[in-house]
C-alpha cells in the first residue's frame, strides 16, 4: 500500500476512442475513463471479457495515441508484460534480455534477476527450447531489467498451472515491494486481483467505463482463502449487469472501501 499522498505515476483522462471494422465502421470501445496510478501502488484493472482492459492498458503505457483525451506519465523507466511473451526467436533468454537496456548498461551482470526468476540454467536457450511457463518468466525478467519505476502487464500469468502463476506473482511482488514501483496490472482473475492489488478498477459497459474503484486495505498477509471468496462473490455481482447503488458495494460488509463512483 503505498503511503498517503505518495505523487502520481500516472493520470489518464480517455473522452473517447473507437475501434475501425472492416465495413468501414467504428465501434465505440471506452468512454469518460478516469484513472490515476500513485508511485508505490498496485493496481489490477478488471472487468468482463472483451470490455476494453486491453485497449485500455496500451493507451496508458504509450502504444496507442488514436484516442480523445489526455495520458499525463511521470518521468522514468516503464517495464511492460504483454499476453503473449513475444520473444525473439532468434536470441537467446538473456539476448532477449539484454536487448532492453540501454547500450551502455548491456554488460551489466544479469546472473542475480536470471537467478531471482529461476532462469539462470536456461539463460542460454532459444525460446522454442522454453515451456510457456519460463517464457513469461524471460518476459518478466525483460521488464524488470530496466529497474522500471512502474510496470504494465497484461494478463501476465494466463494460461500457466497455479503453481507457476503463484511463483510469478510473488517474484513481482517482491520487485514492486522493494523497488517502491507502481504496477498497473490486466487480469480477467479476480481471485488474483484480490491477492495482489492495493486497489481494484472496475471497468464495464459498451462502450466501457469505469464503473467503481474498490481500495484493499487488508494486508496482503492477512487476505485468508474465504477473505477472497467473500470478495470474489461481491465484485462478481457487480459484472453481472449494471450493478444498482446498493449492489455495487462489494466492500461494505469486509470492512473494505467499497468501489467508489468515478
Amino acid at each position: 500500500m503505498p503511503a498517503a499522498g505518495a505523487p502520481q505515476c500516472l493520470e489518464a483522462r480517455i473522452s473517447r476512442k473507437h475501434h475501425r471494422r472492416a465495413d468501414g465502421a467504428t465501434v465505440a470501445v471506452l468512454r469518460d475513463v478516469h484513472l490515476v496510478l500513485n508511485r508505490g501502488e498496485f493496481v489490477c484493472l478488471l472487468g468482463p471479457s472483451g470490455c476494453g482492459k486491453t485497449t485500455t492498458l496500451r493507451i496508458l503505457a504509450g502504444l496507442d495515441a488514436d484516442f480523445e483525451g489526455r495520458v499525463t506519465r511521470a518521468e522514468g523507466p516503464m517495464g511492460i508484460v504483454f499476453q503473449e511473451p513475444r520473444l525473439l526467436p532468434w536470441r537467446t533468454v538473456e539476448e532477449n534480455i539484454r536487448l532492453v537496456l540501454p547500450r551502455a548498461d548491456r554488460s551489466r551482470d544479469l546472473h542475480p534477476l536470471l537467478a531471482e526468476l529461476g532462469l539462470a540454467d536456461h539463460a542460454g536457450l532459444f525460446p522454442h527450447a522454453l515451456s510457456l511457463g519460463l517464457a513469461r518468466r524471460v518476459a518478466l525478467a525483460r521488464a524488470l531489467a530496466v529497474e522500471p519505476d512502474w510496470l504494465v502487464l497484461d494478463e501476465p500469468f494466463v494460461s500457466l498451472d497455479a503453481a507457476a502463476a503463484a511463483r510469478l506473482r510473488a517474484e513481482l511482488q517482491r520487485f514492486a515491494d522493494r523497488r517502491g514501483a507502481a504496477v498497473l496490472m490486466v487480469t480477467h482473475d479476480v481471485r488474483e486481483a484480490l491477492t495482489l492489488a492495493d486497489r481494484l478498477v472496475l471497468l464495464a459497459g459498451r462502450p466501457a467505463g469505469v464503473v467503481g474503484e474498490m481500495v484493499l486495505e487488508t494486508p496482503r498477509a492477512e487476505r485468508t482463502a474465504s477473505w477472497v471468496e467473500a470478495q470474489s462473490a461481491r465484485l462478481a455481482r457487480c459484472f453481472d449487469a449494471t450493478p444498482p447503488a446498493a449492489e455495487a458495494r462489494p466492500g461494505a460488509a469486509s470492512g473494505e472501501r467499497p468501489p467508489a463512483p468515478v
